[in-house]
């Protein structure tokens, strides 16, 4: 077992990534799933609704910027282009930040 992961909790500052489908998380103590599933709905309500999404695939000598509007997404093909302009600068200025 890892350092710090004794009651099956990550350590401080670490991410963990738990499945969402069957098995996902069935391997936890019910303490710590509960655990978990309260902070995936906390941050949950703190994102608030997923807008759309943004990708860049990057290649040696090109870049293909896309946006995706997922079954579960706010904006839509169909939006207004301003909201998915704001949406896309949203992410660009998240990517200048990001190390």
């Amino acid at each position: 077992m890892m350092e710090g992961m004794e009651n099956g909790a990550a350590p401080p500052g670490k991410w963990i990534s738990y499945g969402s489908g069957p098995g996902g998380k069935d391997h936890l103590p019910a303490a710590v799933r509960a655990q978990v599933e309260e902070e995936e709905a906390l941050r949950a309500e703190r994102r608030g609704r997923l807008l759309c999404e943004v990708n860049v695939l990057v290649y040696e000598r090109e870049e293909i910027p896309q946006v995706s509007f997922t079954g579960d997404a706010a904006l839509g093909p169909e939006s207004d282009a301003s909201y998915i302009a704001a949406a896309v600068a949203r992410a660009r200025d998240s990517l200048a930040d990001w190390r």
